[in-house]
């Protein structure tokens, strides 16, 4: 976790990204944002915006075709992509709509997973570690089960757990609540939020839902390639 609430996670420099090689089509167009730590934000816009563009390139998945991406102040532009999946697995987190269990193994091995990748294997501290996760999302009791045999909402905080697994300073989560039942996603923002509140990790929520979006204490909206 970075130790200096005054430098941003990340810091991101008149990002552009374009695709194509004869018709180019410009996805962001010169993108400036800071996310500081223990922020909780939300980021919201119409269909083909830019916003899964913007998120690929927050979490170290694609390189801007222009600007700068620093983590922790450093410039992420000069790393090879070894160096860029060590910074990613270390600074950041993820939890996507679709929550991409492994259905091969039992709800504790998923959580652990992102750790035994990083490290070699499972180890005793790892299953520790998951095992206090899986009770901060509320499923301890689930953590023997196959991934496939616990229920949506469940399976989308075994994810969360997951995304917490490497202590990131940054979880980026987009949709999380998206595929759940209106109860389900409410108990899944109210957990976000509570742990923002008690470990100081940072959230930023790409959703469509407009109550919850406004319900963050920051509110980004991107249109046609820019912030707004």
């Amino acid at each position: 976790m970075g130790d200096d609430d005054t430098t941003p996670i990340l810091r991101l420099e008149e990002v552009r990204r374009s695709f194509g090689d004869v018709v180019i089509t410009e996805a962001l167009k010169g993108i400036d944002l800071e996310i500081f730590p223990g922020e909780f934000t939300s980021l919201v816009g119409p269909s083909g915006s830019g916003k899964s563009t913007l998120l690929n390139i927050m979490g170290l998945l694609d390189r801007p075709t222009s600007g700068r991406v620093l983590v922790h102040g450093d410039d992420t532009t000069t790393l090879d992509d070894q160096a860029i999946t060590r910074l990613r697995g270390r600074t950041l987190g993820f939890v996507f709509q679709f929550h991409h269990l492994l259905t091969a193994f039992s709800v504790l091995e998923n959580v652990m997973m992102p750790a035994a990748l990083d490290g070699g294997g499972f180890t005793q501290e790892m299953r520790e570690r998951a095992l206090e996760l899986l009770d901060a999302v509320g499923i301890a009791s689930q953590a023997d089960k196959n991934a496939r045999q616990i229920s949506g909402g469940q399976q989308q905080r075994v994810a969360i757990a997951r995304a917490l697994m490497m202590e990131p300073d940054l979880v980026l989560a987009d949709e999380p609540t998206g595929n759940l039942d209106t109860a389900s996603a409410a108990v899944v923002f109210e957990l976000l939020q509570k742990i923002n509140d008690d470990t100081g990790t940072a959230f930023l929520l790409v959703t469509h839902d407009t109550e919850l979006a406004e319900a963050c204490p920051r509110e980004l909206r991107i249109v046609d390639g820019l912030l707004c």
